[in-house]
């Protein structure tokens, strides 16, 4: 499975844009102000070929190390356990990052230039 399915499969553990509880105790967790239309929209992108909003929606919500521990409670709610929502995150931002270092420009040239 692509990076892009998989975190696909990932976000769609998540509950769908009408449990709006869901989301709101999950923006009030990671600190940001909108994060259902953000989601909505990353989705869309997603749809049309650019998986890149995704990405940057999972590193930016779920990759909050001084938030973790809320984050982790609020997908517990959901997913049934810490144990679950901890691996979840893991998962996820795993994918999110996957994508986007497969998707970088030219990472050979990056790092060359780095070295």
């Amino acid at each position: 499975m692509d990076a892009e399915q998989q975190l696909a499969a990932l976000l769609n553990d998540l509950p769908g844009h009408h449990e709006a509880r869901f989301w709101r105790d999950l923006k009030d967790a990671a600190g940001l102000y909108r994060i259902r239309s953000t989601m909505a929209s990353a989705v869309q992108e997603a749809q049309n070929g650019d998986f890149d909003p995704l990405a940057a929606f999972v590193l930016d919500v779920f990759n909050r190390e001084d938030q973790l521990k809320d984050i982790t409670k609020v997908l517990a709610t959901h997913l049934g356990t810490t144990v679950r929502a901890r691996a979840w995150i893991s998962d996820a931002i795993a994918a999110a990052d996957r994508f986007s270092r497969a998707h970088a420009v030219n990472p050979l040239e990056d790092l060359a230039e780095k070295w």
